[in-house]
């Protein structure tokens, strides 16, 4: 009797703790859902929005002085840069339609004399509007250095984009440079300038005689 006690107290016992290891089991796998839902998904997420941004604007061959920032390291590259034109859109509509053919023609940006990086405004868009002070639906293209704006160039209906976009774009960061040198102020002292009229008179005996007279300064 004490015997069968005993073994049914052993079954007991290893029983428990046998719960409490599946029970702990249990509880890692759950504290790994919630790690991989907090580290994961989020990336996940970042990717998948990324390819789609990119699926968006993949048909948009720009020559090699424009390119399209990534999603996920746009506001890096931007705040990490020394010097970086920007600029911020939906990817559709007509102005955009507009740039996007200027920064495609070849022709067109030989004369454009640095470069320019677009920032496809898809998700996030009302933290990229508040953080940059745009709209996502107008064409705005500005100009940072070290990761602060210097200038900015809104384009609307009556910005000729065709003709105005690389003159201005080749503008924009000199507009944003205060010159270091002012140039000397063109100015003449005044002086009293004494001269000298020279008169020639014949002497008596035939030779010329140069005789000056000092003119006064007139007062």
């Amino acid at each position: 009797m004490k015997k069968n006690f005993i073994d049914v107290k052993d079954d007991f016992v290893a029983s428990l703790n046998k719960q409490k290891k599946l029970t702990a089991i249990i509880i890692a796998v759950i504290v790994l859902l919630i790690i991989s839902l907090f580290i994961v998904v989020p990336r996940v997420q970042a990717n998948i929005r990324s390819s789609e941004i990119k699926s968006l604007v993949s048909q948009e061959k720009l020559v090699k002085k424009a390119s399209y920032l990534d999603a996920q390291t746009a506001d890096k590259e931007i705040s990490e840069k020394t010097a970086m034109t920007v600029l911020f859109s939906v990817p559709s509509g007509k102005i955009y339609n507009q740039a996007i053919k200027v920064l495609k023609d070849s022709k067109k940006m030989k004369e454009f004399n640095h470069s320019i990086f677009l920032y496809p405004i898809v998700y996030d868009t009302g933290r990229i509007e508040k953080k940059y002070a745009i709209k996502k639906d107008e064409v705005t293209i500005v100009f940072f250095e070290n990761g602060k704006e210097k200038n900015r160039i809104p384009i609307d209906g009556s910005f000729d984009v065709n003709t105005m976009l690389i003159p201005a774009l080749n503008q924009l960061p000199l507009s944003s440079v205060e010159p270091n040198v002012q140039p000397p102020a063109s100015s003449t002292p005044e002086s009293t300038v004494e001269t000298a009229d020279t008169t020639q008179t014949t002497a008596e005996d035939g030779q010329i005689v140069e005789q000056s007279a000092e003119v006064e300064p007139a007062q």
